[in-house]
């Protein structure tokens, strides 16, 4: 099965397989299409396998889930919309942190969770890709992130906290790290048998929260880089 238990280790060569996986999703950017470009390591690889099909003569314009995202696809000459300047989103393309074989993901390992769930919820179609890793039969191994303005994030913690979770403020550079929209994110440990997709809802409806990495059948197919090539699988269970 692709699907690990979790903890396993599998310990391949994942930046090869996360460049297949993007090469594989790049086939269905089709000319004059808009695109939803994601963040992460994942998502760099298809932004630079989507800027070398544009110079090949491919033209599409996309739409930035992060200002890194943004800065790399500008350099590689692809034109870049702002929200009201896009109408439909055809396709979002971006990488997970972990996914369930119910097609039930956690993003935001990469601080981008809000934009990318605006734009993924606002596209037609959704390809996650990745290395073999993030494919795991129960979610809960990758700390779930939690975006929170400033002013609430101690009471949401706090209130995460009385549900036996652990969260903790992240930290970059020494300080707070702050999301592209100015807020903070608390990554949480959940204990062992927690539903996420209920915790995650729980913690939605808190006053303060803006945002969680849980995405749930939001993709309309995934394609994972393995040790055997692509695999590419269309979610069965996708509400259209």
């Amino acid at each position: 099965t692709l699907f690990r238990s979790r903890g396993g280790k599998m310990d391949h060569k994942k930046e090869q397989q996360k460049q297949q996986a993007a090469r594989a999703a790049a086939d269905y950017i089709k000319e004059g299409m808009t695109i939803g470009l994601g963040s992460g390591t994942t998502s760099r690889y298809l932004i630079r396998e989507a800027g070398k099909r544009y110079g090949q003569g491919l033209h599409f314009y996309g739409i930035a889930t992060s200002r890194d995202s943004e800065q790399l696809a500008a350099s590689l000459g692809i034109p870049l919309l702002e929200p009201e300047q896009a109408g439909k989103i055809h396709l979002a393309i971006d990488g997970v942190d972990e996914i369930d074989r119910e097609f039930r993901a956690v993003k935001g390992g990469g601080g981008a969770l809000l934009r990318e769930k605006i734009i993924a919820s606002w596209a037609e179609e959704v390809i996650w890709i990745m290395d073999e890793s993030k494919l795991v039969e129960r979610l809960g191994a990758f700390p779930f992130p939690v975006e929170t303005v400033p002013f609430g994030m101690p009471f949401v913690k706090r209130r995460i906290a009385d549900m036996g979770a652990v969260p903790a403020l992240r930290m970059g550079d020494g300080k707070s790290y702050l999301t592209d929209s100015g807020n903070f994110i608390l990554d949480v440990q959940f204990a062992e048998n927690t539903d996420i997709s209920q915790a995650a809802e729980q913690i939605r409806n808190m006053p303060g929260v803006v945002e969680t990495g849980y995405f749930g059948q939001m993709c309309s197919r995934i394609a994972a880089g393995t040790s055997s090539g692509v695999k590419v699988m269309e979610n069965p269970h996708r509400a259209v």
